[in-house]
């Protein structure tokens, strides 16, 4: 999608660069939503409104952190 046509030159290269960075945006999109979860689903989270506000505000800056490592990732084949 962001590398080009499978036949150009450099493809591979950027194909597999694109596919790393894809993973490794994977952890923090999973934490983000492990926290998520814990902020509805924990008792002791759900209880405790500025504590289920602070765990949804990092929920949400992990999954910035997860988007921006992708496009950091798409960058150069661009």
């Amino acid at each position: 999608m962001f590398c080009g046509d499978p036949g150009t030159s450099g493809y591979t290269a950027c194909a597999a660069q694109t596919q790393l960075f894809s993973l490794a945006s994977a952890i923090p999109a999973l934490l983000g939503l492990a926290l998520l979860v814990a902020a509805f689903a924990a008792p002791g989270v759900r209880d405790d409104r500025l504590l289920r506000t602070r765990t949804l505000a990092y929920s949400l800056t992990a999954w910035a952190i997860a988007a921006g490592t992708y496009v950091i990732g798409a960058l150069p084949s661009f």
